[in-house]
């Protein structure tokens, strides 16, 4: 399920529209970047190569930058085909992350398939829910943080693995909070918070994720609000 947001300025009035994405690289070394929806979700499971995208905006060479982030890669596809793929996708700036935390085991290295992946969230009342179905965000803000589970098994250690990314984190807890937590439902965990820092490839200043109160992108003067908010499925 995707979250839309339609943000405009407080100031000057320009609006724009937010979606969240997911990219794959099928059988066939074609590059997609969808909606996250149930659809897409479906198509992209059998993917060699799977990961989020997320657009950021770089204030001075005022244009956005594409950022992929690699969970899930073939072994038989190395590091620079998925770098040329991405890169010859389209003409946009690009920012390339391989999450290798997510495809080796953290006892010995050897690079992991995944095994399950699932939601999880902590709600406002402390309770954890994690399962196969997408978290339902229709409510408003009321879950402390949020994600996706990634189950793995090494066969050479014979352990599983549960590693959690965390993309949201409305009460801002800091990494050991979060990791205290999660350690009270699982164990041999390690957890990855995807950060609102990166820098332009073009330019190398900081760029940022555009959210509410974010600065204007035209007019630099006022701040965005959220005139809109749908779940798309």
């Amino acid at each position: 399920m995707a979250r839309e947001l339609e943000f405009v300025c407080d100031s000057c009035g320009y609006s724009f529209k937010s979606i969240d994405k997911i990219f794959w690289i099928d059988d066939d070394l074609m590059v997609h970047v969808e909606p996250l929806l149930k659809s897409t979700s479906a198509e992209s499971s059998e993917a060699p190569i799977k990961g989020y995208f997320a657009e950021y905006y770089c204030y001075n060479c005022d244009k956005f930058v594409d950022k992929f982030i690699i969970y899930k890669k073939s072994p038989e596809i190395d590091d620079g085909k998925v770098i040329q793929l991405l890169e010859q996708f389209d003409d946009s700036a690009k920012i390339i992350q391989f999450d290798d935390v997510f495809q080796k085991c953290l006892k010995c290295g050897t690079e992991l398939p995944t095994r399950a992946e699932y939601s999880f969230v902590l709600d406002e009342n402390d309770e954890f829910h994690i399962g196969e179905t997408l978290y339902d965000f229709s409510n408003g803000q009321n879950y402390k943080f949020a994600g996706e589970y990634h189950g793995y098994f090494c066969s050479h250690c014979k352990k599983q693995i549960n590693k959690f990314v965390i993309s949201e984190n409305n009460a801002e807890l800091t990494d050991s909070e979060i990791k205290a937590i999660l350690e009270d439902h699982t164990n041999d965990l390690t957890i990855f918070i995807r950060r609102d820092f990166d820098l332009c490839p073009d330019c190398g200043e900081e760029v940022y994720y555009l959210h509410e109160n974010s600065t204007c992108t035209k007019c630099r003067q006022g701040k965005f609000i959220i005139e809109m908010e749908d779940l798309i499925d």
